[in-house]
């Protein structure tokens, strides 16, 4: 699943032309608006995973004030887009934590350096801290989103979609029904950072999410038809864990 990324941007022309750098990138747009009020019901709508913000949006209308209620309320990562670049501007922007600012013109690289950025330090300050800071820089937790990093971009899974978790030395492959993704993260700190009323460690090489169990034994949990097996020292834990979901 692509990165959702909202454009807050007055300016058609320029609005434009950053959406098609962004889709070109592989990027998802989910809307582009140059008004406030429309922007809040364009991320209550879309939920998009990071925001583009011009900082002047026509008169009387401040990405000031909307990067406030972004950061706030809807709790996004959200970038400066400006033409602005003077010290009180800075400043002022500064002063509400983006965490990226672009300064128009800008390249198509530029956009796609800031936006990982991005990602990457939002993720750091909302993620479990650990030793392995090379491992959370390509791994990110947002929302209800895990981030995974492959080749040039960051790939969207849901936690929702994830169905069990195996692990491969020091990488864990994440199972969904359509895909298999590999992370750069042992399966027990993955696991440390993913819902822990969700997800359950049925055997030192297995995490499963509770919410896809499809049938049980003494032996094996199935998950899409597939036999997971299930530790004996797990089983009543597991029973009582399902329990507690219904």
């Amino acid at each position: 699943m692509k990165v959702r990324i909202l454009i807050v941007e007055d300016e058609l022309i320029i609005a434009e032309d950053m959406r098609d750098m962004l889709e070109e990138l592989g990027y998802d747009v989910v809307g582009v608006t140059g008004d406030v009020q429309e922007a809040k019901r364009l991320i209550e709508a879309t939920s998009p995973d990071i925001a583009l913000l011009d900082i002047t949006l026509g008169v009387d209308q401040l990405g000031l004030d909307l990067a406030h209620d972004v950061a706030t309320h809807f709790k996004l990562p959200f970038i400066f887009c400006t033409s602005h670049a003077d010290r009180t501007t800075v400043s002022r922007a500064t002063q509400l934590h983006p965490h990226g600012y672009l300064v128009k013109p800008f390249e198509q690289n530029d956009l796609f350096s800031a936006i990982e950025l991005a990602l990457s330090n939002f993720s750091a300050n909302r993620t479990v801290k650990s030793n392995r800071n090379d491992d959370l820089s390509e791994n990110l937790i947002i929302k209800d989103a895990l981030f995974v990093k492959e080749g040039h971009l960051y790939v969207k899974i849901k936690i929702a979609d994830i169905k069990w978790l195996s692990p491969d030395g020091n990488y864990t492959t994440i199972h969904t029904s359509t895909k298999k993704s590999v992370v750069r993260m042992p399966l027990k700190e993955l696991h440390q950072q993913l819902p822990q009323d969700q997800f359950f460690r049925t055997h030192r090489s297995y995490v499963i999410n509770l919410r896809h169990v499809e049938a049980i034994n003494n032996q094996n949990i199935y998950i899409n038809g597939e036999p997971i097996p299930l530790g004996k020292n797990f089983r009543d834990e597991l029973l009582s864990q399902i329990r507690k979901m219904h």
